[in-house]
């Protein structure tokens, strides 16, 4: 499953509340065609499908996933971060530990 920060969350949760968006819609993370801004992968405000897998914090869902794109996002993590000129989510798809243990 894909890890999310604390800090992450707490970003979605804040977005989710500023939009007023919940319980009826939702943030979405997702890749193109439903994402058509720049970069790889986006965050968008959605509907619920059967088949998501829901992110929750503080008893609320922030966060809905298709689960094939959570499938492959499986040693990933999102991250939001405001640093310096970076200021934005930031999904790392490359796995902090790369040693291969037998």
């Amino acid at each position: 499953m894909l890890n999310i920060t604390l800090k992450a969350k707490e970003k979605l949760n804040q977005i989710s509340a500023e939009k007023n968006i919940w319980p009826l819609q939702f943030l979405r993370l997702t890749i193109p065609p439903i994402w058509s801004g720049e970069g790889d992968f986006g965050i968008v405000i959605d509907n619920a499908n059967e088949d998501d897998i829901q992110i929750n914090f503080e008893n609320k869902t922030i966060l809905l996933i298709e689960s094939l794109i959570n499938q492959s996002l499986s040693n990933s993590t999102l991250d939001y971060i405001e640093s310096g000129k970076q200021i934005g989510f930031n999904l790392d798809i490359y796995p902090a530990d790369n040693n291969i243990s037998n």
